[in-house]
């Protein structure tokens, strides 16, 4: 089972931020998942919000300024706004990125083609099904996860038509038959984000794939106590 630092693990450090990813790199997560926009310069910037108010005190959206004057933002770890190539470059684990705006295929693609080996780090994620129908049509050794925020009743579907090897759901409601019903049709499932005991407990006893949590540290220790094996 996957242990994934949900942006970079939010309950232990400033999220999407660069030392986040270092630090959960060292302490043996699986992967990383950060979320990225677009720059105004077309770079793929690292933060969850499509605006800086809440994570850096600055009302500036992420599309009105360049990669540049992000990396001088600090997001709370005395460090700019990363781009998605200065978390590849930081850390050596996969990367699950989730796509917050269709444009941002684009700029992958740019990614994937000038870097064909990071097809087996990066792990594109999107509710926008569309355009991971298309990098995975471009890309097949790409692992793509379709975002839902329910549970529709032929999963499996929505996963074969969106070209993707993996569901992603929210963690609240998910059934082991559900899990199973997906598994029968070969096709892999996460979860995001339980961060309390209780639910990161839920989430294994479901039989899960991979577990997105703001607190992995406790998903590791859990795994371990259950000799869940990794």
């Amino acid at each position: 089972m996957w242990v994934v630092a949900h942006r970079g693990g939010a309950e232990l450090y400033p999220e999407n931020s660069i030392t986040a990813f270092t630090e959960l790199a060292k302490q043996g997560v699986d992967l990383v998942e950060c979320d990225v926009h677009l720059s105004r310069d077309g770079h793929l910037m690292v933060m969850h919000d499509d605006n800086l108010r809440r994570t850096a005190g600055i009302d500036r959206r992420v599309s009105d300024m360049t990669r540049a004057e992000l990396s001088e933002v600090d997001v709370g770890d005395g460090h700019g706004v990363p781009s998605l190539t200065d978390v590849l470059e930081a850390v050596a684990i996969p990367v699950v990125v989730e796509l917050k705006t269709p444009e941002t295929v684009h700029a992958l693609d740019q990614l994937l083609q000038a870097n064909p080996t990071l097809q087996e780090r990066v792990v594109p994620l999107s509710f926008f099904h569309d355009i991971l129908r298309y990098l995975s049509a471009k890309y097949p050794a790409l692992t793509c996860g379709g975002l839902l925020a329910g549970y529709p009743v032929n999963p499996v579907h929505v996963a074969t038509s969106a070209g993707c090897k993996m569901l992603s759901f929210h963690h609240e409601g998910l059934q082991a038959e559900y899990v199973e019903r997906c598994h029968a049709g070969g096709v892999l499932v996460s979860v995001w984000a339980p961060s309390t005991e209780e639910d990161i407990r839920r989430s294994i006893a479901a039989g899960v794939d991979g577990i997105g949590s703001d607190r992995p540290d406790l998903v590791l220790q859990l795994l371990a106590e259950a000799e869940v094996p990794k």
